[in-house]
């Protein structure tokens, strides 16, 4: 399990945490009500081991008044999406529908047994424009006319890269703080990141900063190791702010020291959506005044005329740099959200060269 996909599971895991995103984001009638009380944790996957790489899931339970509701929340990693979805949803569904049926025994075969709602949930933090069909009856050839015979359902989509960093600081709860982290659209560098977060921790009461330090740590570790910065010496916890200050020190010099070496040559550009005319500019401007200077003023070029295609260029640039340093193709893939064809793709054509 990479650290990003067991960041997503220790968050979705965190009863307090789905709390809040289903008051947040969940709104539907049936589930007015609902109390912290009510909602139970199925310790279970239904993700197979060929999309593990790509996906997360949390099954919960909700239990009220007799009744029981499932809301099943599949995650999407990848920057590309998977147009089977809604397939894949219902065959998620099926087996969790599977599970009542057995759980239920010799019950389930009576006439007054109703298999309980399931709420399909798409959590999806890439940054290609979500184009899936919304209904499964879209997947089927010619399926409006073989309504009553087709399956038929839609999803609750959420894309994290349509909120802004002001929106969703402006929750002041953990779960905002938790999401402005995990949002692959933020333009703010890891420092500010960091920074900024910290402060915004100190707004939080007491409970929200508990919930935050259970997960902080996991995400700023995802963002650290970006940029080359190994954080898996320091507390999974930060409890005080005296913590949080040392860890955000030590980001920051390892920061520079990385930069003063050359490892973060073209990344910030990329990702900041600089598009390759700032990068060569700043290259070029660097070698001039030296190659610090000249990073970051390809940096600003690029965070002003970013594009999606210089983002693209910067992570194929960082990825053949994480090759020639030894990294294999699956690390590669997975620190920099790439497909791991086009990673293994570019080792190849990388080989051919030397």
């Amino acid at each position: 399990m990479g650290d990003k996909d067991r960041a997503f599971r220790n968050f979705l895991s965190d009863k307090a945490l789905f709390f809040q995103f289903l008051r947040r984001f969940l709104r539907f009638g049936t589930l007015e009500g609902v109390g912290l009380e009510d909602i139970e944790l199925e310790n279970v996957s239904f993700i197979s081991q060929e999309l593990v790489a790509r996906e997360s899931d949390v099954l919960y339970r909700i239990r009220r008044g007799g009744k029981e509701t499932y809301i099943y929340i599949l995650v999407e990693h990848q920057s590309s999406v998977d147009h089977l979805m809604p397939f894949r949803l219902l065959a998620y569904m099926v087996r969790i529908w599977e599970r009542c049926v057995e759980e239920a025994g010799s019950k389930s075969r009576r006439k007054s047994y109703l298999l309980p709602p399931v709420i399909p949930v798409v959590f999806y933090d890439g940054m290609q424009k979500w184009t899936v069909a919304s209904t499964f009856v879209e997947k089927v050839e010619n399926g409006d006319a073989f309504a009553g015979f087709v399956p038929n359902f839609s999803y609750h989509l959420m894309v994290l890269g349509k909120r802004t960093s002001e929106e969703l600081l402006a929750f002041r709860d953990a779960l905002g703080g938790l999401l402005y982290l995990a949002n692959p659209s933020k333009e703010e560098d890891l420092s500010m990141t960091v920074r900024r977060l910290l402060e915004y921790r100190k707004l939080l009461p007491p409970e929200e900063r508990e919930i935050l330090s259970r997960h902080f740590a996991g995400y700023l570790t995802i963002l650290a190791k970006r940029e080359g910065v190994d954080l898996s010496g320091m507390a999974e916890e930060i409890a005080s702010e005296e913590e949080a200050e040392k860890m955000v020190t030590y980001v920051q010099r390892e920061i520079r020291k990385i930069r003063k070496e050359g490892r973060l040559e073209g990344r910030e550009e990329g990702r900041m959506e600089g598009r390759q005319e700032g990068r060569m500019e700043g290259r070029q401007e660097g070698r001039q005044e030296g190659r610090q200077e000249g990073r970051q003023e390809g940096r600003q070029e690029g965070r002003m005329e970013g594009r999606q295609e210089g983002r693209r260029e910067a992570m194929l640039e960082s990825a053949r740099k994480m090759l020639s340093r030894g990294f294999d193709a699956a690390q590669v893939a997975d620190v920099l959200d790439l497909p791991l064809e086009q990673v293994r793709a570019l080792a190849e054509s990388e080989g051919e060269k030397d």
